[in-house]
């Protein structure tokens, strides 16, 4: 490679995006707007998922979870359970989803994260500190219709910071 094409990791910029959404986790609503509230983290680390499989992972998202976890209080692991399963399913069973039309991306994103939020509100009602008041689909619905300017505003992120992907080198 020329001197100035080096391309940055992916963890350049996926750890500063994981801190920006647990700001945003953490950040208090107004009681109006906290069954709105998307989850950021779920779509910043399936991002790069997708774009680096090899850097960020399943382990990355347990983390991500489990930071998650101690910020909010709530039984260690429910959310890293559930972000880590979510991007099992989307890894294991969508190889191919960054082909999908966005369309079915949407869709996609929707059913998975849904069934993260059923996973975490199950833990939550076996650990006792489960509320009735709230409700689960919303936060997916508007959690899948931010993918796309999420996703836009990644892919342009990494092109202006130089970041690609980590590919195996050809000897």
């Amino acid at each position: 490679m020329a001197a100035g094409t080096e391309s940055r990791s992916s963890y350049f910029l996926f750890f500063p995006l994981v801190l920006f959404a647990l700001i945003i986790d953490i950040i208090s609503l107004p009681e109006v707007l906290i069954p709105f509230r998307p989850d950021f983290l779920s779509l910043f680390v399936l991002f790069f998922a997708i774009f680096d499989p090899r850097r960020v992972n399943i382990g990355c998202a347990w983390i991500s979870g489990l930071l998650l976890d101690f910020l909010l209080g709530s039984p260690l692991s429910q959310n890293a359970l559930c972000l880590a399963l979510q991007i099992f399913i989307i890894l294991s069973q969508f190889q191919r989803f960054a082909q999908f039309a966005k369309w079915q991306q949407i869709i996609i994103i929707f059913v998975v994260n849904l069934l993260g939020h059923v996973l975490g509100y199950w833990i939550s009602h076996l650990a006792g500190m489960v509320s009735y008041g709230g409700s689960i689909v919303l936060p997916s619905l508007i959690t899948a219709l931010l993918w796309p300017p999420v996703c836009l505003v990644c892919l342009f992120l990494c092109r202006s910071l130089n970041i690609a992907p980590n590919v195996p080198r050809e000897n």
